[in-house]
């Protein structure tokens, strides 16, 4: 083989292969576009969840006020209970004093 003949088979190798070269370089950059639009998702992805986890923190707090108010509410109805049951037990026993003085005169003889 000459020269002549060895360069021009040195050139298309040349050319076949810089055409697979920018075919891969060409491939490279669609793999990166990719990569680059998925790390985009993960960060919205994280921007939901960091927005998940304030709602649920927000949710906790009100369920957590929310029990506390009932406690309150409670204690506030147990004590209006306590208190009628103190106020019915005195009219009851003044009622019974009542009704023993009205009574007594008839029980005597």
């Amino acid at each position: 083989m000459d020269w002549p003949q060895t360069l021009t088979l040195l050139g298309g190798l040349a050319a076949i292969l810089f055409s697979l070269f920018h075919q891969f370089d060409k491939r490279f950059e669609q793999v990166d576009k990719r990569f680059e639009q998925v790390d985009k998702r993960f960060e919205q992805v994280d921007k939901r969840f960091e927005q998940v986890d304030k709602r649920f923190e927000q949710v906790d707090k009100r369920i957590d006020d929310l029990r506390l108010e009932m406690v309150q509410r409670f204690a506030q109805v147990d004590k209006r209970i306590d208190d009628l049951r103190a106020d019915t037990t005195g009219r009851l026993d003044r009622i019974e004093r009542l009704l023993e003085r009205l009574l007594k005169p008839e029980l005597k003889p």
